[in-house]
């Protein structure tokens, strides 16, 4: 039983981890045999025991596992201190271990329990033994009773004799690890010994941890000269496996080590076997004693290791005691080494980061280096760093410093105590935590290795905080490597851009009052930034700078640099300058004779694509291919212009280009390809390239987004969710994009409630980061729904949380206002329309009117003329926020009948984004459709007619598609994107001549732009239909219909309840009906058929009067037989609307009146 318990015990260490044990508990106490003889039986041990067995505890082993494991047996040697250590040897000659396969002790990883060696003693007989007769036992039961006979005769020897016995035995008994074969006959052989020796010497060379047990048993199996020969070799082993069980091992052969043989590995490796056996004093008296050792045993890594385990367990004490007596050594440590010395070795084994800290702060703070001696160490004691609660000690010590013994210390070692804890504490503590930290040492160093990561750490905006800071502190230098951080910091902050300029320019700034010029690499980041931000003015001056400032640097050709001349062309690209850029791109090679690189070229392609110029675009990239190697950008800016275009065939080719080329499909690649797809509706394939993309790990989350776009603007709430079930199939992440198209796509389902419930949601429950751009969506769509107050209330809301107003959420406010009239009753009463009128202007006031695009100045750098004459690409179809605003405000103020303020709008929007063209430019579409409405509205048939030549010629150039070929049958002439895009235009036309009565002009309308590619929307083909019965041109307007119509219409909603099938749903799905509003879907609305209806009686009661009418009556009841069908199952409802219409009201004056939209009430059919 005592053997059991010894089994649980002795592996574990337990009796070597008692602190303060200065020899091994083993004794020679002398035991009678008659001890064993208490009649106790084999026990089995749980799982939990053989587990301890192991020095591992595994709840979750698998009850196949246990059954599989052996019963435990205890072995002689797990009771030694009971035995005379003779004893054992005479055991073990008579009862030899059976032989046993040696295998590899996985329980470290595997939780498996290898078979330990059976037990060399049996305390009682088995009974079915005992009564058998002789001729019975088998031969190997011969032998045991023949033990224990002898085991009886050793009982009824003297105790003199054990004595004699024991001198001539081995003085220590270790245990044997499992596996290990047990060798039969005289344990002090010379034999043994080879064994031993061999079986050690294998083990050493292997290596592996794993074999620590096996390595110290085959040691301590040696004798005593053999054991001095190996001690070095068989602690360096120990020392390496990790073990925590091993340290009372490493501890004793490591006081058995001469102090001549000191090495730092054994120096580090005594101190963490002590401190890891709780021995303190003993731990600190070898670290004391490696300090006063002249060679390599206290070289700094060693030396900084053995501190920074010391260090780590006085701080986790809940008393400060061994930290004061390890800090009594502070003079000692600081006078070995200078600071210059100290960082020079931590280099050689310290990460990149903590090198280059060093490296500067060496350079820029030497006088105070000079002081601070311990300073160059303090980055490499990791164990410090991550003790717990390491920031709250650090705030605390001030106080503790002056309450628990510490008065003894001089200031200089407290003070570099505290510098310690502070580093230390930096790299893990809480944000608010930061800058008490700080506050505490003001410490250049913390400083400087805070500031270098924090971008990496997502903590851009502390960083900053910090760095003003730090750059107002008396006798700071912030290095260069902060500034670059900094210059990150800024850039990537979440704030306005005028916010980012402000900080940047202090920041260009710092770089003159610390470092008296900036580096080449700042120069090129302050470039890059006002370049993108199309800062022309404030890029020439940096740029003539930075020319100057290395024009005579021999190391450095400024004029051969790869990014010279990339910022200037950037600045003009940015904004759409394609003929400046275009110059500046001549220039490179006419005038300084230099062959403009890829990222030249790049650049150039991506100005023509700012300015909406396709063909120059395309033009560009070809020349590009036949003059060098277009890479990955080139390929990726051509296929995302073209699929976004829709045209399918040349980004499809594009694609088979590219990869001839050994290009790897990216994110810009694929995204085209998707847009493509998505435009000539092929969703299916979409979705296959992105499902593709996903299984090859190239597949982002902006990727899922574009499809999601391209589903909800289809109305199609089903394609979405499936979008998103496949992202979290794939585990690709949603992110902040993600949800806001999720909100987009609700917004144009008429679905503003649920936009806003999950908004609302988001922002209590964090369910993903909120940005002022997904409340911009959703006040959108409450204003489209008609809901103009739910959206001034969210505004209000976004303000509460502390939400900056950006320019998109300032103009979802004026179109608020532009709906006053949808307001509650109580409001849209407590003003006239006057001051809800100037209500309006002055908050779009507050978006743009505070200043206006001033001219540029001459530019300093002197470039040549262009032969480029001035074109005006993109100028009808390009899309741009500003674009956007105002022409929506332009149309805010037609529907009011504005006109004189909807002009000045167009005025001065001509004059703020004027180009150096003139002020002649062509408007947006949008903005050019608001005016000819208001032209209309004042019967400016003139003018409206000049806009619509306008808009119909360039809309010819600009959406012009690369697919398309003369004389190829079939060929697009219009990008698919295009294709509806003179719809608005349209609608006013057509209105226009059907006040003229001009029949024969609408035909020719209607035909002329499908020969040019362009399509009609379904309300544009409604409104035809309606206007040709008006101008009684019946079997037009039928055919029309019954070809274009009539194939989408589903029937009256009465006739499909009452003529349902059993079990069928007579309702059209939810999806179908918000499908059945887009543009694309073509339908008859009820207005339509009402028309339709009306034309049909006319033309029937022609009949009796006309032979022609009659023919086509008949060619209309044989060809048209569904909208004969519609009209003759119409119930009349007998509603003013349907008179109105049935009894040929005043149609035509009606459209030259206020309401431009189209007559339509609730369609039945949906």
């Amino acid at each position: 039983m005592l053997e059991k318990t010894a089994a649980s015990l002795e592996p574990c260490g337990f009796h070597r981890a008692v602190p303060g044990a200065a020899q091994s508990f083993r004794t020679t106490r002398q035991l009678r045999t008659a001890f064993w003889r208490h009649g106790a039986t084999d026990l089995e041990l749980s799982t939990a025991w053989q587990a301890l067995m192991h020095g591992t505890f595994d709840l979750n082993m698998a009850t196949s596992e246990e059954n599989k494991s052996p019963a435990l047996s205890a072995s002689a040697f797990l009771l030694d201190f009971l035995y005379p250590s003779g004893a054992v040897t005479l055991m073990r000659r008579l009862a030899p271990t059976p032989r046993t396969f040696r295998t590899s002790d996985k329980f470290y990883h595997e939780q498996r329990f290898t078979k330990l060696a059976s037990r060399l003693y049996t305390s009682s007989l088995p009974k079915q033994q005992a009564h058998r007769p002789e001729s019975e036992i088998p031969p190997n039961q011969e032998t045991h009773e023949t033990n224990e006979n002898v085991v009886a005769e050793i009982n009824e020897s003297s105790d003199r004799e054990v004595v004699q016995m024991d001198r001539h035995a081995d003085t220590d008994v270790y245990e044997t690890p499992s596996g290990i074969e047990t060798p039969v006959g005289d344990m002090g052989d010379s034999r043994v010994d080879v064994d031993h020796l061999e079986a050690l010497e294998n083990f050493l060379i292997d290596g592996d941890p794993e074999d620590a047990d096996r390595v110290w048993y085959h040691y301590k199996a040696l004798d005593e000269p053999l054991q001095t020969d190996y001690i070095d070799r068989v602690l360096t082993f120990l020392s390496k496996s990790g073990r925590i069980s091993d340290s009372w091992k490493i501890s004793e052969l490591f006081h058995k080590l001469p102090l001549s043989l000191w090495t730092g590995r054994f120096f580090v490796a005594g101190v963490t076997a002590e401190l890891n056996l709780q021995n303190e004093d003993r731990a600190l008296e070898i670290f004391t004693k490696g300090l006063e050792i002249e060679n390599s045993v206290a070289s700094l890594p060693y030396f900084v290791d053995a501190l920074d385990a010391l260090l780590a367990s006085a701080l986790r004490s809940p008393t400060t005691e061994f930290l004061k007596d390890i800090w009594k050594h502070y003079p000692k440590m600081a006078a070995r080494w200078t600071f210059a010395i100290a960082a020079k070795q931590v280099q050689k084994g310290a990460s990149a980061f903590d090198s280059a800290v060093l490296k500067d702060v060496l350079r820029y703070y030497t006088r105070l280096c000079s002081k601070r001696k311990m300073e160059a160490i303090i980055s490499q004691l990791t164990r410090v760093a991550s003790v717990p609660g390491l920031a709250e000690k650090a705030l605390e010590f001030r106080t503790l410093r002056k309450l628990h013994g510490f008065s003894s210390f001089d200031r200089e070692a407290l003070d570099t105590l505290q510098r310690i804890l502070v580093r230390r504490a930096l790299v893990s503590c809480a944000d608010d935590q930061v800058i008490p930290l700080l506050s505490i040492t003001k410490d250049f160093f913390a400083f400087e290795e805070f500031l270098r990561s924090v971008t990496s750490r997502g903590k851009g905006e502390l960083g900053v905080e910090v760095y003003n800071i730090y750059r107002s502190i008396p006798g700071s230098i912030p290095t260069h490597a902060v500034l670059y951080e900094m210059f990150k910091a800024y850039d990537s902050l979440n704030a306005p851009i005028s916010v980012k300029y402000a900080g940047l320019e202090s920041l260009w700034s710092d770089w003159y009052r610390f470092h008296r010029f900036p580096s080449r690499r700042a120069f090129q980041k302050f470039l890059a930034f006002h370049a993108s931000c199309g800062h022309t003015e404030r890029v020439y001056d940096i740029w003539i700078k930075y020319v100057d400032g290395f024009r005579n640097n021999l190391t450095f050709l400024i004029l051969e640099g790869d990014d010279t001349f990339t910022h200037l062309l950037q600045v003009h690209a940015v904004q759409g300058q394609v003929e400046e850029t275009q110059r500046i791109f001549d220039d490179i090679s006419k005038r300084f004779r230099m062959n403009p690189n890829t990222h030249c070229w790049n650049i150039l392609l991506n100005a023509y694509v700012k300015a909406g110029d396709y063909d120059g675009a395309i033009s560009t990239f070809e020349k590009h291919v036949a003059m060098g190697r277009p890479d990955a950008y080139s390929y990726g800016t051509m296929i995302q212009l073209a699929g976004d275009r829709g045209d399918l065939g040349f980004t499809v080719d594009l694609y088979h280009r590219s990869r001839a080329a050994g290009v790897r499909a990216d994110e810009a690649i694929l995204c085209g390809l998707v847009d493509a797809y998505c435009r000539n509706d092929y969703l299916q394939a979409a979705e296959d390239v992105i499902v593709r993309a996903a299984k090859e790990k190239v597949a982002s989350t902006y990727i899922f987004n574009k499809l999601i776009n391209h589903y909800g603007a289809r109305r199609d709430l089903a394609g979405i969710n499936k979008v998103l079930e496949i992202m979290a199939e794939k585990n690709v992440p949603f992110d902040k994009y993600t949800y806001r198209q999720l909100l987009i796509g609700l917004s144009v389902c008429r679905q503003s409630q649920h936009a806003l419930n999950l908004l609302i949601t988001a922002l209590k429950d964090n369910i993903f980061e909120v940005t002022t751009e997904h409340f911009s969506t959703v006040m959108g769509s409450l204003i489209t729904s008609g809901e103009p107050g739910a959206a001034l209330r969210l505004h209000k809301l976004m303000q509460d949380y502390g939400f900056p107003s950006s320019s998109d959420t300032l103009f979802r406010l004026t179109q608020a206002l532009g709906k006053y009239e949808h307001m509650p009753p109580k409001i849209r009463s407590s003003k006239p329309a006057s001051e809800w009128l100037g209500e309006i202007l002055r908050s779009f006031h507050n978006i743009y009117g505070l200043g206006r695009k001033e001219e540029s100045e001459s530019e300093s750098l002197e470039i040549s003329s262009s032969d480029h004459s001035p074109e005006q690409h993109g100028r009808l179809l390009k899309k741009t926020t500003e674009r956007f605003h105002f022409s929506t405000m332009v149309r805010m103020l037609t529907d009011l009948r504005y006109f004189t303020g909807a002009r000045e709008l167009v005025d001065l929007f001509r004059y703020i984004f004027k180009d150096e063209e003139g002020s002649d430019d062509i408007l947006p579409v949008a903005m050019l459709n608001s005016m000819m409405i208001a032209d209309f509205k004042e019967a400016q048939d003139d003018r409206v007619t000049e806009a619509w030549e306008i808009l119909f010629e360039t809309a010819k150039r600009e959406g012009r598609s690369a697919d398309f070929e003369e004389g190829v049958a079939d060929a697009p002439k219009i990008s698919p994107k295009y294709r509806y895009i003179l719809s608005d235009g349209l609608k006013i036309m057509q209105k226009l001549l059907l006040s003229r009565q001009d029949a024969t002009g609408l035909k020719n309308l209607i035909q002329e732009i499908r020969s040019e590619g362009f399509e009609v929307d379904s309300m544009n083909w409604n409104f035809y239909i309606q206007a040709l019965i008006e101008l009684n041109q019946y079997k037009e307007a039928f055919v029309t219909c019954e070809q274009i119509l009539m194939p989408n219409w589903r029937g009256w909603g009465h006739l499909r309840r009452r003529e349902r099938v059993p079990g069928t749903d007579p309702n059209i799905p939810l999806d179908e009906r918000r499908r059945g509003t887009t543009y694309a879907h073509h339908r008859p609305i009820a207005t339509t058929l009402y028309y339709l209806a009306r034309g049909y009686m006319e033309l029937e009661q022609l009949t009796h009067w006309s032979t022609e009418a009659a023919v086509t009556f008949q060619k209309i009841e044989e060809e048209c037989m569904q909208v004969v069908r519609a009209i003759k199952s119409m119930e009349r409802n007998y509603s003013s609307f349907e008179e109105a219409i049935l009894h040929k009201d005043d149609f035509v004056a009606k459209v030259n009146r206020d309401d431009i939209e189209y007559y339509d009430e609730d369609d039945d059919s949906f």
